[in-house]
């Protein structure tokens, strides 16, 4: 069976205003929520100490 030769398909995104906070927020409470428990997901290690910008 020959496989089909991939197509380049062009995406453009658009994000509008306050989009990028939003995204980041999302992702700041599945952290939190993975960290509690109430979804699976990988955790950090426990003995990696924390950096400072």
């Amino acid at each position: 069976m020959a496989r089909k030769k991939d197509q380049e398909i062009e995406c453009t995104v658009e994000f509008s205003e306050g989009a990028i906070d939003r995204i980041t927020d999302a992702f700041v409470d599945l952290y939190y929520q993975i960290e509690r428990g109430i979804y699976k997901g990988p955790k950090r290690p426990k003995n990696r100490q924390e950096e400072t910008a």
